[in-house]
C-alpha cells in the first residue's frame, strides 16, 4: 500500500488495546525509529531550520488545510509554534506536516503521544547527514520524496511572493501582479468562482498561465483581511 507525499510503504501491525507507544487501538505499534543513510554526504534535502512560516504559509506548502495546521499548533506536536503571542512554524515542521498528509486517516489514527514521537523522529532524521528514509511503526518514509515536494512548494511560494507588488501609487497599495495593475486577489476570486483559465487569459492578455497558479497560491498563503468584496468580479474591472 502506498501513500502520496513520500510514504513508500505501510506495514500494519494491529493490536486491540492502546499500548504505551501512544498509537490508538487498531492502528500501529510504535517501535524505535531508525534512520537509514545512503552516503556520508547530505543529499540536498536538509533545509534551513531558522526560517519561519505562518500557519497559512505552512498549509500551502504542506498541502493540508490551515485548520489542521492550527490544530497541530494548539494541541498537537507543533505546540512550540506558539511563541510570544505569534504563531510560527519552522521548516522541520513543514516536513512533519507533509509527512502526515500521506497517512490515510481510515487506516492510521495517531494519538497525541504518537504524533509527538513521530515529530521527534522526523526531526532527528531530518538533521542526520545522508538520511534518506526512516522506519517508524512499520512505515518506511522516503524523506527524499517528501523533501522534493516541500522544496517544490516553497519554490512556488517564493515565486508567488516575487510576482506580487505593493505600491501606494498603484491601486492604493493593493497587491497587484508585477508589471500590471491587476489585483492578485481578483484573479484568485475569479478562479474560485469558476472562471476558466482561458477565459481569464483572454480578458487579461498580459497574464500568463503561471500567473494564475501563483495568484491562487499567494491568496491562500496571505489571505486578505476583512470581508471579501460584495460585488462580483467583471472581466473589465482591471486593465493590464
Amino acid at each position: 500500500m502506498s501513500f502520496a507525499g513520500g510514504v513508500k510503504s505501510l506495514l500494519l501491525h494491529h493490536q486491540r488495546d492502546q499500548d504505551s507507544s501512544g498509537w490508538s487501538c487498531e492502528t500501529l505499534v510504535c517501535p524505535d525509529a531508525v534512520c537509514y543513510n545512503s552516503s556520508r554526504r547530505r543529499d540536498g534535502f536538509c533545509m534551513n531550520g531558522r526560517q519561519t512560516f505562518t500557519p497559512s504559509e505552512a498549509a500551502v506548502v504542506s498541502g493540508i488545510p490551515v485548520r489542521a495546521v492550527q490544530k497541530a499548533i494548539d494541541d498537537g506536536p507543533l505546540v512550540r509554534g506558539r511563541k510570544s503571542g505569534a504563531r510560527v512554524l519552522t521548516e522541520p515542521d513543514l516536513f512533519y506536516l507533509a509527512t502526515i498528509k500521506g497517512f490515510d486517516p481510515r487506516l492510521v489514527k495517531l494519538t497525541g503521544k504518537a504524533k509527538d514521537e513521530l515529530r521527534r523522529s522526523i526531526l532527528a532524521c531530518w538533521q542526520k547527514t545522508g538520511a534518506r528514509s526512516m522506519s517508524f511503526a512499520g512505515l518506511v518514509v522516503d524523506f527524499r520524496a517528501i523533501a522534493a515536494q516541500v522544496r517544490a512548494s516553497l519554490s512556488k511560494l517564493e515565486r508567488a511572493r516575487r510576482m506580487v507588488v505593493r505600491d501606494p501609487e498603484i491601486r492604493g497599495g493593493d497587491p497587484v501582479i508585477r508589471g500590471t495593475r491587476i489585483p492578485v486577489y481578483l484573479i484568485s476570486d475569479m478562479l474560485d468562482q469558476g472562471a476558466g483559465e482561458e477565459e481569464i487569459l483572454s480578458g487579461y492578455p498580459t497574464l500568463k498561465r503561471e500567473n494564475l497558479d501563483l495568484a491562487r497560491i499567494y491568496s491562500r498563503a496571505y489571505p486578505r483581511r476583512g470581508r471579501p468584496p460584495k460585488h462580483p468580479w467583471h472581466a473589465n474591472e482591471a486593465a493590464a
